[in-house]
This record gives structure tokens, sequence and C-alpha cells, in this order.
């Protein structure tokens, strides 16, 4: 019996019994669609943050008075360190040569009114003037604040088109007053529609100039200083020169630590592949346990088939047929069977992504290695469980089979 025949004996078998069939690859079918469907996502996710961090510059850095910290140790080192102030930011834009762009920054939040509407949960941003670099938004109507409106504390805003939308209805907001907490603040524009990450609205927000917020909003307290260097290769050059400003300021000896940390994108990006990681290892510890119970249910339908077929596997041995033969033609069955599993598991897995991606906001993205990691986990799982029963038809001696009942 050539392989061909062997094929079609196990695809036979599938659908003379339907059901048993289904049940019997049901774990295969879960075990596959689960990885299929998590390495979907997380490499969905692995692209659109790459993006999203990529799209404010890979050579963008950020300097607040803890640094990266991720775990509970580390905080405890750094809780009680200086803040950093606007000083401190307005002593990096004079001394960091090599940086393009210098942006101070805080945040908090407040309810916007306009009239007799409101929206509730509105970021209130801080910021220097050219911020929409590093925090890479676009101008959609109106201007932008300038340092002249950031060193007199002007009461002006720049609106999310999300805030704008639910509070104007559709008229101009340019040149109104909306109240932001207590205080009443022109609007002088409105930035362009950026969309949702990970589910959270990036357009519910209205930036105001940083000493402004220092003023109205947070008259003690930290603020971040983001730094946006000329370029990639002069990155690691601004960051040093950065140490050298703030170590200045603060006195520091050449042996005493920094008192204050710099965070890349990258440290951002390395957090975000051991969180997904995490999830990728239960996920694929999951699976595997259903592909275990897939497995083990193949094995036994097929320790029946070989019971049934004991005197075909006589007739087989009589008329030739080795035992490599005999456990050739039940591997290539179990593994058929296996791979039938495999491979609804994989549509089944893809048609998940797929729909999270339409109905969710969650990014999907199937890619080629995924596939062929699923075919190949079928696969094993075919040949690993197939090979018991083989060995037993294998084994059966052909004048006994050929007296079985």
């Amino acid at each position: 019996m050539n392989l061909r025949e062997s094929v079609g004996i196990a695809l036979g078998a599938v659908r003379s019994n339907k059901l048993r069939s289904f049940l019997t690859l049901l774990g295969t079918i879960i075990g596959v669609m689960s990885v299929i469907a998590v390495l979907s996502f997380v490499e969905g996710l692995n692209r659109y943050v790459s993006q999203k961090l990529l799209n404010a510059g890979a050579n963008v850095f950020w300097v607040d008075p803890y640094g990266f910290v991720t775990s509970q140790e580390q905080w405890e080192e750094v809780k009680d360190r200086p803040p950093i102030t606007l000083d401190d930011a307005d002593a990096l834009r004079a001394g960091v040569p090599h940086a393009a762009t210098v942006i101070a920054m805080a945040d908090g939040s407040a309810i916007a009114h306009y009239r007799n509407k409101q929206v509730r949960g509105v970021a209130i941003r801080g910021r220097s003037a050219g911020y929409e670099v590093v925090d890479d938004y676009t101008l959609g109507a109106g201007r932008l604040f300038t340092d002249v409106d950031d060193q007199r504390r002007r009461l002006v805003c720049v609106l999310g088109s999300e805030v704008a939308d639910e509070l104007f209805s559709g008229l101009d907001p340019i040149g109104k007053q909306i109240r932001l907490g207590e205080e009443n603040y022109k609007v002088i524009g409105v930035m362009a529609q950026k969309g949702k990450l990970l589910g959270q609205s990036q357009d519910r927000f209205a930036a105001i100039p940083v000493r402004t917020f220092q003023k109205y909003k947070q008259e003690r307290g930290s603020f971040g200083v983001a730094v946006k260097s000329m370029d990639q290769a002069s990155m690691p050059v601004a960051e040093q020169e950065v140490r050298n400003v703030l170590r200045g300021r603060r006195h520091l000896g050449p042996r005493a630590k920094d008192n204050f940390g710099i965070t890349e994108s990258e440290n951002i990006m390395e957090l975000y592949r051991n969180l997904t990681g995490g999830i990728f290892v239960v996920t694929i510890g999951v699976a595997a346990i259903s592909l275990i119970v897939g497995g083990i249910v193949i094995m036994n339908i097929m320790l029946v088939s070989v019971t049934e077929r004991t005197r075909e596997i006589g007739i087989r041995k009589a008329m030739g047929a080795r035992r490599r033969d005999v456990l050739a033609q039940f591997l290539v069955e179990s593994t058929t069977l296996s791979l039938s599993g495999g491979l609804l598991g994989i549509l089944a897995g893809v048609g998940l992504a797929v729909l999270a991606g339409a109905v969710t906001p969650l990014p999907t993205a199937v890619s080629v290695p995924a596939l062929f990691l699923g075919v190949m986990m079928s696969a094993l799982i075919g040949i690993f469980f197939g090979s018991y029963p083989a060995w037993r038809a294998a084994r059966l001696d052909p004048i006994e089979a050929l007296r079985y009942e």
C-alpha cells in the first residue's frame, strides 16, 4: 500500500463517521487554533506598538526622576529622588547641542465644559511649544501655542478631535472659551484625529502650555522631559549631554550615581515584548494540554482501528507486507488524522484573529511562521501518538491475525 492509499484510507475514515472524527480531532483543533490566534494577536500588537514608537521617533528619549522602573525593589531605590523642574528643562534646552527638540511635560485630568455640554475624563497635557513633534500629532485646525504663550502662562488650549467633536458638535471651536477644571481657556487649535491605541482614545485630551499647567494645575511636583536628538546616531551623545547638565546642576561628584532616569523607546518596547511573551507562554501551556489530550484520543482511536482491522493486517502480511510497511501505513493514517485537525485549527485560528481585528480595536497579523508552526505541531502529534498503535499493528502475527474474528 502506497502513501496515497494510506492517506485515502485515513480521510475515508474521517468522512464515514463525521461525529466521531470531529470529537477525535477536537483537542488538536483547539490547541492549534489557540496557538494561531494568540500568535496573530501578539504579532499584531508588536507591529502596532513598534510603529507607534517609531512614529514618535527612534531618536526620542525621556528624562524623569525615576527612569525605567520594573520592580518594587527598584522603586524603593528611586522614590525619594529630587524632582525634574522647568528650570532643569530650560537648562537642557540650552545645554544639549545635539538635541533637536526638548519638551517639558506634565499630565493631569479634568472635566471640559462648554455652555451646557461637558466631557469627562479629558487628559490635560501640559507641554512646551513644539510638543507635537514628540507626541506625533498633526494640527487639524487653528494654530499651536508658542513659546510666548508658554512664558506668559496664557490660558489657551489645543483640543484633541474627540473632545472638540463632543463639545462643539460640528461648530467651529476656534476662538471659543471652554472651562477645564476651574479656569477658562481659549481654544486656539484642534489636532487631527489619531485614533485608538489598544482600545484607548488618543484624541480625548486638551494640551495647554506647560507653565500654564504649572501655575493652575500643579504648583509643585516633578515634570518629565522628552528629548529628540538630531538623529539616531547622535542619540548617545545627546543622552550624555543630558547627564552632564543634570549632574552639574545637582552637584554630583564623579563617583555619585545619577539621581534621575533616562528611558529610551527601546526600553518600553522590551518591557512590552516581555509582557506579550508571558501571555504567549501561558497560552502555549494551555494549548499543549489540548494537543496532548487530542493526541491521546487519536492514539485510542488508532488502537481501536488496529483491533477492527486485524484480519486486514493478517492478509497484508500473508501477501508479503513487511513490518515496516504496516508501521508506515498506520503512522501515515494517524498523521493524516492529526493534520486534518491541525488544518481545521489553523482555519479556526485565522478566522478568530480576523474576527477579533474586525470587531475590536485589537490589531492582529497572521504570520507565515505561525501557520507553519501549526502544521508542524499537528504532524508531530500524529507521529508521536500514532507510534504505539502502529507498532502494535506491525507486531501482529499473520497466522493469529487471520484467525481473528
